[in-house]
């Protein structure tokens, strides 16, 4: 049910450790790693993990040698309770206060910097249990969002509870994953707009089915539009206000998950033109000189053995 490390536990290992077990694959480091520690309570709700963390000074790290194919995809939403937090990722860095929110995103490389000490809950949620809403907040990673308003307290409320007693039944946790899961996706609309535009919700549904079908060759802006009963011309339109356009941006997504999987060890036997294949990428020709544009590394870069 309810797990707890201790600080009595070899410090920054122990931390390391039961963290990466829960949450993802990390490195902590802090000042003095003799005295860096935390108490850690978790608790498994449904498909979602809570996990409380009251931790010394220490600097958490997800980099791209930590990231596999084989990785749960969590969105991982933190609420401070005490301290300051700067979450680095995207290329954003933000300073997080008590009574905020902010979300990270396991499948890319993000920090997490505590120069003091600090208290604060992370809610692990599957991006499958938020459907077509995980990619919408997994844009919005390391921006802090105030927990304010009737369903952010709720949120908050709900988080700081984490040792607390759960149900014992199975089926009263799947309730209470259910209302979790909608209170943060309450939160994060009580950010906005309370309806988003129609054009909006159009694009989200579009990006939920691309990212669906990366691995199929024949994905394009025709076959999508058609899909979704619009013309070509409205599809690239819809894509105007975006940073990158709708062919740009599936190439991306293909090109991060390649990259992905050559990182991955998992995959060290298997040929390059078929890792690019299961993600729909069939003339490798180019492939090379893609990924050094996109990411600034080459094939080579990305299947040399890592100590």
């Amino acid at each position: 049910m309810t797990q707890r490390m201790g600080s009595g536990l070899p410090a920054t290992r122990s931390f390391e450790a039961f963290t990466s077990a829960r949450c993802a694959p990390l490195q902590v480091v802090g000042p003095d790693p003799q005295e860096c520690g935390a108490v850690v309570d978790q608790a498994t709700v449904g498909p979602l993990v809570v996990v409380r963390i009251r931790a010394t000074a220490a600097t958490v790290t997800r980099d791209s040698s930590r990231i596999t194919s084989s990785d749960m995809e969590w969105v991982h939403v933190n609420l401070v309770h005490r301290g300051l937090v700067t979450a680095i990722q995207d290329d954003r860095a933000t300073t997080v206060r008590p009574g905020e929110l902010f979300t990270c995103d396991s499948t890319r490389p993000y920090r997490l910097v505590g120069a003091v000490p600090s208290d604060f809950t992370v809610l692990c949620v599957p991006r499958a249990v938020l459907g077509r809403h995980g990619d919408t907040i997994s844009r919005r990673t390391a921006l802090s969002v105030p927990a304010q308003g009737a369903i952010g307290r709720l949120l908050d409320q709900a988080l700081s509870a984490v040792d607390a007693d759960l149900p014992r039944d199975s089926a009263a946790r799947m309730h209470l994953a259910d209302a979790l899961t909608a209170l943060l996706l309450g939160a994060f609309a009580d950010t906005a707009c309370a309806r988003p535009p129609v054009a909006s919700d159009l694009v989200e549904r579009i990006r939920a089915h691309v990212l669906a079908h990366l691995d199929d060759p024949r994905l394009n802006a025709e076959r999508t539009a058609r899909r979704h009963n619009i013309s070509v011309r409205h599809l690239h339109a819809l894509f105007k206000e975006s940073d990158l356009t709708f062919a740009a941006w599936v190439r991306h997504e293909r090109l991060r998950r390649i990259r992905r999987d050559l990182l991955d060890p998992a995959f060290a036997d298997v040929s390059t033109a078929a890792v690019a294949a299961r993600w729909g990428v069939h003339d490798t020709k180019h492939l090379g000189r893609a990924l050094r544009s996109e990411f600034g590394e080459t094939v080579s870069d990305l299947r040399r053995p890592r100590p």
